[in-house]
Formats: C-alpha cells, sequence, structure tokens
C-alpha cells in the first residue's frame, strides 16, 4: 500500500469514527490511533507554508486565509486542520462553488503528496474565518496553526491584510 492510500485510509477510518460505530453485532472494532501513524511524526520539518494572508473584507463580510503549501519531504503527509487565534471557527470555501460539507471539511482531511506545492488563493479554495476577533487590522500579524496527522503542527504568523476584492 502506497504512503498516500495509506493516509487515504486513515483519513476514512478517523472520519468513521468521527460520525460514530455502525450498528453491527459483534466484538467492537479496533479504533484508528492517528498519532502513532508510521512516516507522520516529523510532518512539520517537511511542511512549508509560504505567501499565506488573512485578508479583511472591504465592507461586511468574512476575512479570508490564502496560502501557498508544499510538502519538501519524500513521505505523503495529511492536513488534519488548521485553525488561528484570530478566528472562532475555520471553514473551507470554493470562491465559485456552493458550499458543501466536504468544501468546509477540506482542509481537515487533505493528502500533501511527497514534492507537491498547492496553491488557496483568491477566486479558488481558501478558509473563511468566522468568529474574527473583533481587534482584527490590516498590518498586524496573527498566528495559524497547521496540525498533521500524527500529531505534530507547525505555526504560522501571518500578516492581516486589507483585501483587494469585494467580500463574497
Amino acid at each position: 500500500m502506497t504512503a498516500l492510500s495509506s493516509l487515504a485510509v486513515t483519513s476514512f477510518c478517523a472520519r468513521a469514527q468521527a460520525q460514530g460505530p455502525a450498528q453491527t453485532e459483534g466484538p467492537p472494532a479496533a479504533q484508528a490511533d492517528t498519532t502513532n501513524v508510521p512516516g507522520q511524526d516529523n510532518a512539520q520539518k517537511d511542511i512549508v507554508v509560504s505567501r499565506a494572508a488573512l485578508a479583511l473584507p472591504s465592507g461586511h463580510g468574512v476575512p479570508q486565509l490564502y496560502f501557498t503549501i508544499k510538502n519538501t519531504g519524500a513521505t505523503a503527509h495529511l492536513l488534519s486542520g488548521i485553525s488561528s487565534t484570530a478566528c472562532r471557527h475555520m471553514i473551507g470555501h470554493h470562491a465559485d462553488q456552493e458550499g458543501t460539507e466536504a468544501t468546509r471539511d477540506l482542509f481537515t482531511h487533505l493528502a500533501l503528496p511527497a514534492g507537491m506545492t498547492l496553491v488557496f488563493s483568491a477566486g479558488g479554495y481558501n478558509l473563511l474565518c468566522f468568529g474574527a476577533s473583533p481587534d482584527l487590522h490590516a498590518t498586524q500579524n496573527v498566528q495559524v496553526t497547521f496540525s498533521f496527522l500524527g500529531g505534530s503542527s507547525q505555526n504560522v504568523q501571518v500578516p492581516v491584510v486589507a483585501s483587494t476584492t469585494p467580500a463574497d
């Protein structure tokens, strides 16, 4: 089994576990251990986050997080969450598509193949920052935490910028 398909199976198991047990008879199934996954303990060393910005909308609207993420390692990794002290809750979003559960949850189980660079920018996939701090203003930096399967994480200082695009 390749590392990427192994991550997909682990991601599926973690999502199934979160949805609750299936109604079957017999002994309980083994629970997925997402903290002891081979090759995942140092994901934060392989992952580089760049070109990150939290864009404040002009007028009313929800701030949006844009970033580029690259896996410089030889092993696939799985992004298991993104959070920020500046936002009460962050969800996935696509500028040109209707919001679905899969889009909202995209950043809770996103595969990062070895050597791959993914770009999340205006007009495409990004994150919405709900419950933004009332003190949030352009020119400051906020901490954003990228969490990975296996328990490692990476804190990134992200500049807050005034958006040049209208709010959705």
